[in-house]
């Protein structure tokens, strides 16, 4: 696989970087992600990541009252 040059990857948040950003206990974060609510999630080994875009609609999703 070969990365071309100036490609950009999305920026990918920790659960502590969520749970900051949303003003939630860290516990809230890892049982959404359990329960596959919440923002959408994905493991690198056994590390649980976030991508910042997808955390942004799903936070403005909220904002605007849909569920």
């Amino acid at each position: 696989m070969e990365v071309e040059q100036g490609q950009v990857f999305p920026r990918l948040l920790t659960v502590e970087d969520v749970a900051n950003i949303l003003c939630v206990p860290l516990s809230t974060v890892h049982h959404w992600a359990v329960q596959g609510e919440g923002p959408p999630s994905f493991k690198v080994g056994k590390h649980r990541r976030f991508d910042a875009a997808l955390v942004a609609a799903w936070l403005e999703q909220r904002k605007n009252g849909a569920a």
